[in-house]
């Protein structure tokens, strides 16, 4: 049985801490049809009654699956609300596009009511923010960083020139807030072992968006680009013919490795089996501690084709902020400050 005050907790971080609205406002609530299962209707219909009962003007407009186009249906009206909520995967596609519209865009990673009920949605927005930008703070002040995980990753780098990182990552804001900015890959170098599925980054729309490892996979890299592939014939083959297709789908260059990095918010879950939909597991789960993604294929954010690490240990300057998996805050000045600010973070990290 859902809760349902929790519920209105969820959508009311969601409408005030993020997108910031008060009475009057114009709301778009874009729906994905229930039947693709990403999305639960009862998601985009409890933001819309909690909205209404705020004195927020919200409608719903349902879409279909992604399909590179679909967005620009959308466009046209989006420059008639003061926010627009995406309850559907089309809001991840541009993410990281320079935006036309003034319009607030919000990409949801609430999937149901259930979701909105939990503390994956209740935890306020604004300590999820701070506690980003407290790890942000960490990186950029950092020289060197390693990412390590159980399976034999390693690989190492200095943080490029802090001028690289003035833009925001990305232009539609997130709910909840779920990873730090991405890490540039262009000074790491070293080796990635991969296991159970590559998938797509959900940016652009292909098929088939993923595929399963036999075995682990051993990639190696210099300086953020794939310099060789090591693992079992058939792993090997298939991967080269997955980034053959993908690259020269949308024009890319397969050998590049653009960034990294890693879930900050504990509370976040996925419940089916990864097999079931590995595209639609990697999209849920990389906002988990638990797991670090890379984007790959492609020298422009996020790439096309991503990279689940289990696990990862991630040293900065010789010192653990991530251990096999778990952030590590009470380390570091920035997040211990951060904690102290934002006590209800100890409910997820406590």
């Amino acid at each position: 049985m859902i809760n349902n005050d929790y519920v209105t907790q969820g959508v009311k971080n969601l409408l005030i801490n993020c997108a910031e609205l008060i009475a009057g406002d114009k709301l778009l609530i874009v729906s994905e049809k229930e039947y693709l299962g990403w999305y639960r209707d009862d998601a985009s219909k409890s933001v819309r009654d909690v909205a209404n009962s705020l004195g927020i003007l919200a409608k719903i407009v349902e879409v279909d699956a992604p399909g590179n186009h679909e967005l620009n249906e959308i466009e046209s009206i989006i420059p008639n609300y003061d926010c627009t909520i995406f309850f559907a995967r089309i809001g991840d596609q541009n993410r990281f596009e320079k935006l036309k519209s003034k319009s607030k865009r919000i990409m949801s990673y609430a999937r149901s009511a259930k979701d909105l009920a939990s503390l994956f949605s209740r935890i306020n927005h604004q300590a999820m923010v701070a506690l980003k930008d407290s790890i942000n703070s960490i990186f950029l002040n950092s020289k060197n960083v390693e990412v390590l995980c159980p399976q034999g990753t390693y690989i190492s780098g200095e943080m490029v020139n802090f001028k690289y990182y003035q833009n925001s990552d990305v232009t539609v804001l997130r709910f909840p807030m779920l990873v730090p900015m991405p890490i540039f890959a262009s000074s790491f170098s070293g080796k990635v072992l991969l296991s159970n599925y590559l998938t797509s980054t959900g940016s652009q729309v292909y098929y088939p968006n993923s595929f399963k490892l036999s075995e682990l996979l051993t990639v190696i890299i210099s300086k953020g680009r794939i310099t060789d592939v090591h693992g079992l014939e058939n792993d090997v083959v298939n991967f080269n013919k997955h980034y053959d297709f993908v690259s020269k789908k949308f024009s890319l260059d397969k050998h590049i490795v653009h960034s990294w990095h890693a879930g900050i918010h504990p509370a976040t879950k996925y419940e089916k089996r990864i097999d079931v939909d590995p595209d639609q597991w990697a999209n849920t789960i990389f906002g988990n501690p638990h797991y670090l993604h890379f984007h790959t294929c492609g020298a422009l954010p996020p790439g096309e084709i991503c990279w689940m690490i289990q696990n990862p240990t991630i040293k900065v300057d010789n010192k653990n902020l991530w251990n096999v998996g778990v952030l590590m805050l009470e380390q570091f000045d920035e997040t211990k400050k951060c904690l102290k600010k934002w006590s209800e973070l100890n409910q997820i990290f406590g």
